[in-house]
């Protein structure tokens, strides 16, 4: 089993920053406010993914790309507030454990 992950900072702009990772190839952006796009390198597929919200109270989802309609690397990230309200500027941190690929 192996192991990425990333830190991810929003000061509201709509450019979210990575501020830590585990893999200089890991990229996030953002669709809408409160609903980000994490990418990984290609080794990361069938993932499971656990994150949390790292600056206030709400609540995040993560969701592996293959059940939310992207590529397997990927995963969509939702940061809501207690009311379930989309939050833009939540700070998240993002950990998968996946199967590396066979070579």
């Amino acid at each position: 089993m192996a192991t990425a992950w990333v830190y991810v900072v929003n000061n509201g702009s709509g450019t979210p920053s990575i501020v830590r990772r585990s893999h200089a190839a890991i990229a996030v952006s953002q669709v809408q406010p409160g609903e980000y796009v994490v990418t990984f390198p290609k080794v990361v597929r069938n993932c499971t993914c656990v994150g949390t919200l790292n600056n206030s109270v709400g609540t995040i989802t993560a969701v592996p790309g293959e059940n939310s309609a992207l590529l397997p690397n990927q995963v969509r990230v939702l940061t809501l507030s207690l009311d379930n309200q989309f939050v833009g500027a939540y700070d998240f941190s993002l950990a998968v454990f996946y199967t590396a690929a066979k070579k």
